[in-house]
Formats: C-alpha cells, structure tokens, sequence
C-alpha cells in the first residue's frame, strides 16, 4: 500500500487529453460521428418510474436503456464541443450533468439483483410481484458496467472542462460520484461477483472505476486504497478473463469492451508513476492483443460464436495505443473507424473512451493486416480457422468451434463451422438473440439463438446439446480438436463432439473438414459411433441467404457468391429447409434465418456432403 502510495505521488506528467482531442486528425470524424448520434441537445429525454420497472413487469430491456444512453451520447458531445471551443454549450453540460445525478440509479434495471444486502437475505426476495426489497429501497450499494461507467464519464467531464463549469454542478458530481460508487467499491466492492471475474465486467467496472479514482479523488491513501484493490481486480481479469492461448470466449466484441478502460488505466498508471507501473508491458498481453487477428473474417467481420456479432467495430484509439504497446503492429489494421451503434453496443455513450479514440487514432485507415488472413489454431480457445482462395482468387476463411458449452455468452454450438467468401458467411452461426430478461435466466436455452437447433451442428437421438449447469461451470458438455493440419494443398480439422450431448449411449460424433487452399471447396464427414443401436441423426446448417433446393443439393445464393451443397453420402439423404422467420421477429434480429435440414435414414453412421463456392 505504501509502495503504491508513493509511486502514485509522483509528479509526473501526464498526457494533456484535451489538447491532444483538439490537435488529433481524427478529431473531425470523431465530431461527425457524435452530431449523427445526437442531433438535438436541447430535450433531455427523462429516465422515468414506468419506464424502469418495463423490465421487470414484461422483461424488455430497450425502452429505458435507450433513454439512459442517449443522455450519455447528449453529455459525451456537448463536453466534445465544448473542448473544441464552443462556449455555448457549458449550460446544456451543465443540464445534462445534473440530470444525471437526479436519476435515481445509475444500475441498469437489468443488473439491479445484486449488492450485499441482497445476496445476504434467505431466501431470495426474487418473486412475483416484484418485492419490497429492492435496488430503489436502498442506499446505493451494488455497481454494474454501467453505473461505473458513469462515473468514468462525469469524472473524465470534470477533469476535462471542470475548470469551466459552475463549482455546484462539480461539486454535485463529485458528491454523487463518491456516493454511488466511491463508498460501495471501498466498502465491499471485492464481494462483487464481476469483481474477481473471468469476463468483461471484470475489465469494464475495475477499469471505470479506477479512472473515475484517478479523476476525482484528492486523499493520497483513498486513492492508494482505491488502486490497490483494482489493481487485484485487474490481475485476476488478465489471468483467467481470456484463455491460455490469448483468446476470449466471450467473442470479440467483450474483448474490446473488457479491454477498453483496462487500457485507458493502464496508460494513465504509467503516466501517473512515470512508467514504474507499467500494466501493458506484461507479455501475456501480447497474446491477447493478437486475438483479434485470429478472430478476423474480412474487414469489419469477425468470428460471432456464442453471444458475439459478426459486424464489429473495435476503438480505434484503444487498438492503435495497445497494438503500439504490445508491439501487435497488425492489430493496427483492424481499427476502423468508430461507428453509430448497429447492435447493443453504444460507443457514444462511453464519454472516456470516444476522447481517447479522437486523441490517439490518427483518422486513417490501415489495410486489412496479412495475419488476419493466414491459418490459425488457438488450442485453449478451441477454435480454428483455415483461409484458402476461390478458383478466380476471392478469399474464403473456413472457421470452427470446440471448446465448451459453459461460459459467459456461451451457446449450445460444439462443432459449429462458418463458411466465409469475399466477405460474406454463406454457412453462419447465427450470433446472438435479444438481450431479455429470460435470455440470461433459465430459458435462455429455450431461444434458438443459443441453443444448438439454430447452429450448424446435428440433433441426435431427438436431443440437441446440452447447456452446462447454471450457464457454466465444470465444462461437462465440450468437444476437441482431435487433427489440425495445414498444406499448400488441403487443410483439415477434425473435432470430436460426443461429449457435447447427455447422451450416455453417444460413443462418437467426429466432423471433419476438409478444404481445399486452391479453390476454396470443403469436404466435410460426420462420423457416429454408438453403444448399441444407431440414434435417429438430423443434420442441419443455418444460413441468412437466400436458399435454393433440389433433392440432395443446395444452393445458397449470396450478393457476391454462391455456395453449392451436395449430400455424397448416405445416397438417399436430401435437404428440406424451414425458415426461422418467427423466431428472427422475436429476436429482433434483420433478415430471415433458414435452417438446412438432412434427416439421416435409419442405421446410419456416416455423412459426408461437398460444398464449393461459385
């Protein structure tokens, strides 16, 4: 604790953001994107009672969430313009601060079970209708992503434009910070379950925290305090938050939320002790940062097993400081630049995290890096991905899933595989449904965008894969990769996935995939062993194209590729296709899922079927 008090009283110099926004080429794009995202700041739209309690009384999460985080994008420009020299704009930071601080909780409705006065009470008071005992009925005693993050941003406002603003707007941030955050976090912020996480929440609320500390806090030992219990935060974030080999199961979109505030502390650690602390010096971040370019597709496209999304835009600034400071040059090439928000993710509303995109991204674009189109095989992840080339020289990446059906974000999707040509995922895995209430309760598997009905992976015996206890846990249900191997000519993996299914009888489900580097043509084998008589066997794959089909063969007709599919084997197997229209609708999800269907006749243990790309 000493020690850290004292590197921290170093008065070193630190980076002077707000110059840095204002002199950065980015700084332009960075400000259009912010007028799109809030055109109007003059109606502050309000946070109300009705609105809060939607998701307990039906289980939808938007309608307050989008309130909640138009304010932050509202606060994130107006502080943008101000920094740019727009006077005009201290009243509306002025309004949009204060209206902040009255909102009763800064946790989201969703994440509002928790804190240690309810994790204490026997039974739960988790019944219908909602109980007495509430978030709304205490002092603030639990933090989520968000509610740090808030914190981050009224933080990183004062520090910015402080100076400017009315010493009783400050100081009702600063009041309400201390509050809402600053007390639960050094009271009993380490009993929080994200506190020592193997996930994104680990990264994002130690992070928001921290940098909320390094902003706002004026007692040396607070803040030492403070930094201390982050700092053991942190440690367990980058030990168990990402597997052995670097990679994120969670899907890239959490390895770049996760990583978003690390980083920023990281730098601002570094700054504060004159490189003394220097947490992206570690070489496990390396593998980390290279993860990404293992997850890669084509530009702006990425592998979205489990919960991820196939169309990702990471930060910018954040990827080009950590490419910078790993020395994970290619990384730089996956930095586009920032976007509005296309899926739940709102990057305007995150105030820390859009200055340091306009202060450390130089505005321009890299070309895609050549490692993100080369073989990869990240073992303790359980993924691979094979590249090959069309016959006329179009890229086509082949990539598949072992691993686990435990795990944050994780599907019922052992053995699933995506076909990707030129940029579009001909054969997908159809990413995430609609974040609800019963989408991370126990009907989460009822949806069939997590489990296995929806995905590219067989139904044995009537039964799809099995989801692991509570969501995780002890790894039950899994496959392996049994064979990889890459040659100028062909390109295989091979992954066991029995034990993805409670099927005592189940002695064997083997896929291979077979591609070939010179003209992007796959063979895939599904062998079947069983301990006794042969279960009825369903073959399936999921596309978001158009379907054509015709006995034992389909075509899948992409805007700039098709895909053909012909059953070799058994002889009489062929295709029946089922649209997932309702269950898109339902999920809010754009465009029509179809399922490809292949009923194996009876006794048989063996499918084999050609796909090539035209």
């Amino acid at each position: 604790m000493n020690e850290l008090k004292s590197l921290l009283a170093i008065n070193a110099p630190t980076e002077n953001l707000a110059e840095a926004v204002r002199c950065s080429a980015a700084t332009p794009i960075v400000r259009d994107l912010l007028r799109r995202a809030a055109p109007d700041l003059s109606d502050i739209p309000q946070t109300t009672y009705t609105l809060y309690r939607q998701f307990e009384h039906t289980g939808e999460r938007r309608n307050y969430e989008r309130v909640y985080f138009a304010r932050r994008t509202m606060l994130t420009r107006a502080v943008f313009e101000m920094l740019l020299g727009d006077d005009a704009m201290r009243d509306v930071v002025h309004d949009l601060l204060w209206s902040i601080c009255e909102e009763t909780s800064w946790v989201l409705p969703a994440h509002e079970e928790q804190g240690p006065e309810y994790w204490d009470l026997k039974p739960s008071p988790r019944q219908k209708p909602f109980g007495a005992h509430t978030a709304l009925t205490r002092e603030p005693d639990s933090i989520d992503l968000f509610c740090a993050e808030t914190g981050a941003s009224l933080a990183e406002t004062v520090y910015l434009v402080g100076d400017r603003l009315a010493p009783e707007v400050v100081q009702r941030v600063r009041q309400e910070v201390a509050r809402r955050i600053f007390k639960p976090y050094l009271a009993y912020g380490s009993k929080h379950w994200w506190y020592r996480g193997a996930l994104n929440w680990n990264g994002v609320c130690n992070g928001s925290i921290a940098l909320a500390f390094l902003r706002l806090e004026r007692d040396e030992q607070t803040l030492a305090e403070a930094m201390e219990q982050v700092l053991e935060g942190f440690e367990a974030y980058i030990a168990t938050g990402f597997e052995a080999d670097g990679g994120s199961i969670e899907g890239i979109g959490y390895w770049n939320y996760g990583l978003l505030y690390y980083v920023t502390v990281a730098e601002l650690l570094r700054e504060r002790t004159a490189g003394a602390l220097d947490l992206l010096a570690a070489p496990r971040l390396r593998d980390i940062a290279r993860y990404p370019l293992a997850a890669a597709l084509s530009p702006g496209r990425y592998l979205n097993f489990g919960d991820a999304e196939e169309v990702t835009s990471l930060s910018p600034g954040i990827v080009r400081r950590l490419a910078t400071r790993t020395g994970v040059t290619d990384l730089q090439g996956l930095a586009n630049p920032p976007q509005l928000p296309q899926g739940r993710g709102v990057p305007t509303a995150k105030l820390a995290i859009v200055m340091r995109d306009a202060a450390w991204w130089d505005g321009q674009q890299s070309p895609f890096p050549a490692a993100a189109r080369q073989d990869v095989h990240l073992p303790a992840s359980g993924v691979v991905r094979l590249v090959a080339q069309t016959a006329d020289g179009r890229p086509v990446a082949l990539a598949a899933k072992a691993g686990h059906n435990d795990g944050h974000h994780s599907h019922t999707d052992i053995a699933v595989f995506i076909y990707h040509v030129d940029g579009e995922s001909l054969l997908c895995d159809p990413g995430r449904g609609k974040y609800s209430k019963d989408y991370f309760r126990q009907a989460r598997y009822e949806n069939i965008f997590c489990n296995s009905f929806g995905h590219g992976v067989p139904v044995i015996g009537g039964q799809l894969q099995a989801p692991g206890p509570e969501f995780g846990g002890c790894q039950q249900y899994h496959g392996t990769i049994v064979t990889y191997s890459t040659g100028p000519d062909e390109k295989t993996v091979a992954i066991d996935f029995h034990h993805a299914y409670n099927l005592p009888g189940l002695c064997l489900a083997r896929r291979t995939l077979r591609l070939n580097a010179q003209n992007g043509e796959v063979m895939l084998e599904d062998l079947f062993d069983f301990d006794g008589a042969a279960l009825p066997i369903e073959e399936a794959f999921v596309t978001w194209f158009p379907v054509q089909i015709t006995g034992a063969t389909a075509q899948i007709i992409g805007e700039r590729s098709a895909l053909s599919m012909t059953i070799t084997e058994p002889a009489t197997a062929t295709f029946t296709v089922a649209s997932l229209a309702e269950a898109c609708r339902a999920n809010e999800r754009d465009g029509v899922l179809t399922r490809l269907a292949v009923a194996l006749p009876a006794g048989t243990r063996r499918f084999r079927l050609h796909l090539s790309p035209r």
